[in-house]
């Protein structure tokens, strides 16, 4: 068993972590597969991360304390995320109602007509940014009519679910509260109304079959659903498909193999959220004291898989440090693990899949045409501009 007090130190707050995180992780996770941290307990090894992340357990909200934002605290209780146990699994089998293959295989004619849409003016300019102009407004395209929101109002509803998306960061720091709490303040009184209108007008999207699904819930209840939908589909989605795709341009002879075969598109999918993935933590919290392999965790204390470290761990993949776009099988954590999985993670993979085929079909190749500014560490490390020239296959 673990001494905690011999366990090496996680500091979000270290610059070496801000400038180089997945160096500094690597360098915690060959002394040992656990850290302490002032949040808890960190895991850093898939072989013990597995486990944890099969309790059937809340994520932690233990970074937005009622003292701190008593809106926040109350809110996040509401999500599918926090929640465990038969009512967690209620809320699952209903969403995965919601989400069920056959939907989301219906979706991918107007899905790859969406893509196609945003990419041809770039493919006769020959140039773009490729987050601004396509990867930016496609998930929230694909999503407004999912959820019956009217095309006027994406770029608003997408800005609030940028800001509001950042709840779920453990490591989040505290000046961000404000911003946070304000998109989601505007997200939900927008959703309220929407709902409000809907329930009157019932139609065919999925914020109507939450309705019905959810009949005799609370109001915030719905909400709290159709904003974490709404966070998922626009948001995790944009920013995966910038992270990745830097990777292919910054690896040109993955790019080489994509483009050769258009069919390993999934691959590539599953290698850029390991290699490139936008979720660095995934914390919970301890509903009673529990022992895990080599370390005991006490109830109300916080655990944190980070899958930055996991998704490199090199007992499970080779030459881990390396992008390779044909990796087969690559069982990444980015979409969580266990009962708190990312119930959209389906749809994701689908969206991402097509655009990285149809980007392959048509492109010979990409040219980073200036720099690409990234947020920070907390945010996913994300391009938050990817300025391209195209030059189109022949």
């Amino acid at each position: 068993m673990k001494d905690a007090n011999s366990l090496p130190e996680f500091q979000a707050s270290a610059e070496e972590y801000k400038s180089n995180p997945i160096g500094y992780l690597e360098d915690l996770s060959r002394q040992c597969p656990y850290a302490k941290s002032d949040r808890g307990y960190v895991i850093l090894r898939r072989k013990e991360a597995r486990p944890a992340l099969q309790l059937d357990i809340p994520i932690s909200v233990y970074h937005i304390p009622a003292e701190t934002s008593p809106y926040l605290a109350e809110r996040t209780k509401e999500p599918l995320l926090t929640r465990h146990g038969p009512e967690h699994v209620k809320l699952r089998m209903m969403l995965t109602k919601v989400l069920r293959e056959r939907v989301i295989d219906a979706l991918r004619p107007r899905i790859r007509e969406l893509f196609l849409g945003l990419l041809q003016p770039l493919l006769e300019r020959g140039e773009g940014d490729l987050v601004a102009d396509l990867f930016h407004p496609f998930p929230a395209r694909v999503l407004a009519p999912m959820l019956g929101l009217p095309l006027a109002d994406i770029e608003m509803v997408s800005g609030w679910v940028s800001s509001s998306s950042r709840w779920t960061n453990i490591y989040n720091p505290p000046d961000t509260l404000a911003e946070i709490e304000q998109a989601w303040r505007s997200l939900e009184v927008y959703l309220l109304e929407l709902l409000r209108e809907r329930r009157n007008n019932l139609g065919g999207d999925i914020f109507s079959e939450l309705i019905r699904e959810m009949e005799g819930h609370r109001e915030l209840e719905v909400v709290g659903i159709a904003m974490e939908l709404t966070r998922a589909g626009m948001d995790t989605t944009r920013r995966q498909l910038a992270n990745t795709m830097h990777a292919l341009i910054t690896h040109p002879s993955e790019w080489e193999k994509l483009k050769a075969n258009p069919g390993i598109a999934h691959r590539v999918v599953e290698e850029g959220m390991r290699f490139a993935g936008i979720t660095h933590n995934l914390a919970r919290v301890m509903i009673d004291d529990t022992a895990l392999d080599g370390l005991t965790v006490k109830k109300g204390e916080t655990l944190t898989v980070m899958a930055m470290a996991v998704n490199r761990d090199p007992e499970v993949f080779a030459d881990s440090g390396t992008f390779n776009a044909e990796r087969s099988p690559c069982p990444h954590m980015s979409f969580g693990f266990g009962s708190h999985s990312c119930v959209g993670a389906p749809l994701a993979r689908m969206e991402m899949t097509e655009a990285f085929t149809l980007l392959a079909k048509r492109v010979d190749r990409f040219e980073l045409a200036g720099d690409v500014p990234r947020s920070d560490v907390s945010t996913g490390l994300v391009p938050t501009s990817l300025p391209v020239r195209i030059f189109l296959k022949p």
